[in-house]
């Protein structure tokens, strides 16, 4: 009986080995059916005695339509780029696209006769091809980099079952960073050098801050992902702007942030939300020692050494008057030096919560430490971006959302933040995430899939407004994305938010006179941006 079974076995074994290398045949014959299909496709530049024959050429020759055509035109050492796109092209059929055209897409008058590259990237099936005027190649993945708190949305975003993949046989593949500024500094050391850190491979892709903006422009670091007229149509004029430097947009946005006072119901009871920061700090008070709980902190706002966050800071120091030495915001239309003591004010009010005064904000307290009191009931307020609004809703907490209270006299103004991806410039296949990002990632569409699975503001105003009226913690969010202010993003940027977040520590912390740190802080800030 066991031999029987053993030979049924044996038998069972061969078959399956059989099948699977027939499977493996087809599978490669296929696959070189497809490669030779793709090689009847000719694409070029062709120069001809008619000037309106003169230009960018894709020709099908195959037996099969081509779609999602994406056309690149790289003209120049410079790298200048026209893109267009084509739904269809059927068998036999040739695509010329007259070089009038091609240069009146691109950014620069500037022009380079000698020098036409010419790529294009299609659908054939659902197989995603890249085809020069050398060589076909099937894209088969996308390398993407991001921050720690959003790669986990991401990597659900464009899993195999996500409806990304259910139109793209591209997979995207997700490396993540802890800190978004490590991720900034390895984009520009990859940008700059062609070499990213140990452990990363070159990103295609890199999802990250609109403040990144201006020095991602200055040191060449990204190539632009040129959205249409009818893309940019549904985005919010916020994020437009955000991630434009002038006229071309140089990411794509797929959310927004900014911050807002979350209040639990559990600690405090339901009512009115405070109006003053004063009314916050006392009601927080008054909460914790009713329930008493003696290591709690009455509003938990992430600070954290030696940095600091200004990001989060920011409502209350804009309230009693500060500005980002003297550009932005200016209370009053206040001109001139004017800026400047209202700035040192702001600083030394600040200093008033903290170590060395009332002890109300702790200087210590990070993001992970001040979410971490809110969501074991020792917080009975957070200011907070949306991000954390994952976790509170996990948690199941009874919340209630509202803007950050004023501090001093003036409204408060918060921050706001977009985020978008960017198209390294050393890309191994720009055209293909240009054509992600441009034909699939522009589209109100992809925002609506990527909010399913987690809730953050979106940056197309349809979306918005449909969140806007069905999430009530959300609301306060996208009003706040709608009339904030955007995070400056000029070249200096990262250097004058350093300024202010380790005055904002220090100050808090008690280290030094408040108004000398603060004067200090203004004069080399004012230094740094005035010539932005």
């Amino acid at each position: 009986m066991v031999s029987h079974f053993a030979g049924i076995a044996d038998l069972l074994g061969a078959i399956v080995g059989v099948l699977s290398g027939a499977a493996s045949a087809v599978l490669y014959m296929l696959a070189r059916r497809n490669k030779a299909r793709v090689m009847a496709i000719h694409v070029g530049w062709q120069i001809a005695h008619d000037a309106g024959e003169t230009g960018a050429v894709v020709y099908n020759g195959s037996n099969v339509p081509l779609q999602q055509l994406v056309v690149t035109v790289v003209c120049g050492a410079r790298r200048r780029t026209a893109r267009r796109e084509i739904a269809v092209l059927r068998p036999q059929d040739t695509h010329l696209w007259p070089s009038g055209d091609v240069h009146d897409a691109l950014v620069s008058d500037e022009h380079e006769t000698d020098q036409h590259k010419v790529q294009v990237v299609f659908r054939s099936g659902r197989e995603c091809w890249l085809r020069d005027e050398r060589s076909a190649e099937r894209i088969r993945s996308l390398v993407l980099w991001t921050e720690r708190t959003m790669a986990e949305p991401l990597k659900r975003y464009f899993r195999r079952d996500g409806h990304f993949r259910k139109n793209y046989s591209v997979r995207i593949e997700v490396e993540s960073f802890d800190r978004t500024e490590t991720l900034e500094t390895a984009f520009g050391q990859v940008a700059s050098t062609g070499h990213p850190p140990a452990g990363y491979r070159i990103p295609d892709v890199v999802a990250g801050p609109h403040d990144w903006l201006g020095r991602a422009v200055a040191e060449d670091w990204v190539e632009q992902p040129p959205p249409t007229v009818e893309d940019r149509a549904g985005m919010s004029s916020v994020a437009v702007d955000a991630l434009s430097h002038g006229d071309p947009m140089y990411a794509v946005p797929y959310a927004m942030d900014s911050v807002a006072l979350i209040r639990n119901n559990a600690l405090t009871g339901t009512g009115p939300m405070p109006s003053t920061f004063a009314e916050a700090v006392a009601d927080g008070q008054n909460a914790l020692r009713a329930h008493g709980i003696h290591d709690g902190a009455a509003v938990a706002l992430q600070v954290g050494a030696p940095d600091g966050d200004p990001y989060h800071v920011w409502p209350l120091l804009s309230s009693v008057g500060a500005s980002f030495f003297g550009l932005g915001h200016e209370p009053g239309g206040q001109h001139g030096t004017c800026w400047r003591d209202d700035f040192v004010n702001a600083f030394e009010r600040l200093a008033t919560l903290g170590r060395a005064h009332s002890g109300v904000l702790d200087p210590e307290l990070d993001h992970r430490g001040s979410l971490r009191l809110f969501l074991g009931g020792r917080a009975p307020y957070l200011i907070c971006s949306a991000v954390a609004l994952h976790e509170i809703r996990r948690r199941r907490l009874n919340v209630t959302a509202a803007q950050v209270p004023r501090l001093g006299t003036l409204r408060p103004i918060t921050l706001v933040s977009v985020h978008g991806l960017y198209l390294n410039h050393r890309s191994r296949n720009p055209p293909a995430a240009r054509d992600l990002l441009t034909t699939y990632q522009a589209s109100p569409t992809a925002g609506e899939d990527l909010n399913r699975i987690r809730r953050i503001v979106p940056a197309h105003d349809d979306a918005m407004d449909s969140l806007r009226r069905d999430d009530p913690l959300l609301r306060t969010y996208i009003d706040q994305c709608r009339t904030g202010m955007l995070m400056p993003s000029g070249p200096g940027m990262r250097t004058a938010w350093r300024l202010l977040g380790r005055a904002e520590y220090q100050v808090l912390a008690g280290h030094g006179d408040p108004r000398a740190v603060a004067e200090a802080t203004a004069d080399e800030g004012h230094a740094l941006l005035s010539g932005a």
